[in-house]
């Protein structure tokens, strides 16, 4: 196996199924970053690999929404028009995603659902992640049992500012870096999650990974896929 097919990360638990691409995936956005023209191809493509009926994105705009992924059709990974920063389904070959270039992807597995999250600091501080496990919980009736936080920018190098650590009402006159998986961790366990993977992966300063902080405009977007087969 290649160094880069190694970045690419799967899980499962039962029929659920989870993948976290990286840059040997290509670029999945169709908005942003470099060859984004080719995205929906991109997208096609995996959908095809994956064995979905449907891969469902969207517009994301690190807000709280959540999107229920209730239909199989159309088919094919058409982008979805309606904003949203998480998405789920209980539907078998449908998959959720959401991308991310430094954010966290996070996946959430409940009895019969599951869920993409994309949680920067905004969307994690206005409470995606929480609302994210209220829908699958109304969806599913079970509460969420597994998390996983995929590559994303770690407590190594994610500088921010005095603003972002009292969204968070953390002290942040001496410190320079974040550990935003340590806070989603923390929530996630506080709401009833059992089993809470972190990917100790740094998409800032690990090149297999897209990165906004170290690329800038030219940065793509990998992906975390969820789905039930």
């Amino acid at each position: 196996m290649s160094v880069a097919e190694a970045a690419r990360i799967e899980r499962r638990a039962g029929r659920a199924h989870v993948l976290f691409t990286a840059r040997a995936d290509g670029n999945l956005s169709t908005l942003a970053g470099l060859d984004a023209e080719h995205g929906a191809q991109r997208r096609e493509r995996l959908a095809q690999e994956l064995a979905l009926r449907r891969l469902c994105a969207g517009p994301q705009v690190h807000g709280t929404d959540v999107d229920v992924i209730s239909s199989g059709e159309p088919r094919g990974a058409r982008p979805l028009e309606r904003p949203a920063d998480a998405r789920i389904t209980a539907l078998s070959e449908v998959g959720a995603m959401v991308l991310a270039a430094d954010c966290m992807p996070i996946a959430l597995i409940a009895g019969h659902s599951v869920g993409a999250v994309h949680a920067g600091w905004r969307g994690l501080a206005a409470g995606v992640l929480e609302a994210a496990l209220a829908r699958c919980r109304e969806l599913d009736g079970l509460p969420v049992s597994r998390a996983v936080i995929g590559p994303s920018a770690g407590p190594c190098c994610y500088e921010v500012g005095p603003d972002v650590f009292a969204s968070f009402g953390l002290p942040g006159a001496a410190a320079r870096t974040i550990d935003l998986r340590a806070i989603a961790v923390e929530r996630l366990e506080g709401a009833g999650v059992g089993e809470v993977e972190v990917i100790d992966r740094c998409t800032i300063c690990d090149e297999r990974y897209f990165s906004h902080r170290r690329e800038g405009a030219l940065a793509g977007r990998q992906a975390v896929i969820l789905w039930r087969s």
